[in-house]
């Protein structure tokens, strides 16, 4: 049911944009802004669950958290690209939210080198 929630103030929310958006075109890039931020304050609760998981997966997997970690900053960093590309899109700035996207997607790249090494790793042991 917080899924229809969350498109509704979206869908409510753009349609309070586009509205006012004809009558000063800054105010509607504002009403966006502000939409994007209520969103993401609303996800916040969501993290509770998120964090309690991990926190079993960790006493589950012992040591090997690290790499769980890895894959928490990863989608982690995917969703502020993503949300932050979203904002420049919509303000008319498409190439400010290429590089938004392209350095995170770098970031990305380079949080998962040791995952890589690690399998590398585990890849030479096994071979021998």
């Amino acid at each position: 049911m917080d899924i229809i929630k969350i498109g509704l103030i979206g869908i409510v929310g753009i349609l309070i944009a586009v509205s006012i958006k004809s009558y000063k075109n800054e105010y509607g890039i504002y009403i966006g802004a502000a939409v994007c931020l209520l969103l993401l304050t609303y996800s916040v609760n969501y993290f509770a669950g998120i964090l309690s998981g991990m926190e079993s997966l960790q006493n589950y997997l012992g040591d090997n958290f690290q790499y769980l970690s890895i894959l928490f900053k990863a989608v982690g960093a995917a969703y502020v690209c993503e949300f932050c590309s979203g904002i420049c899109k919509d303000a008319g700035y498409n190439g400010i939210a290429g590089q938004v996207e392209t350095m995170g997607k770098m970031y990305i790249l380079l949080i998962g080198l040791p995952v890589l090494y690690a399998l590398m790793e585990g890849i030479q042991q096994i071979a021998g």
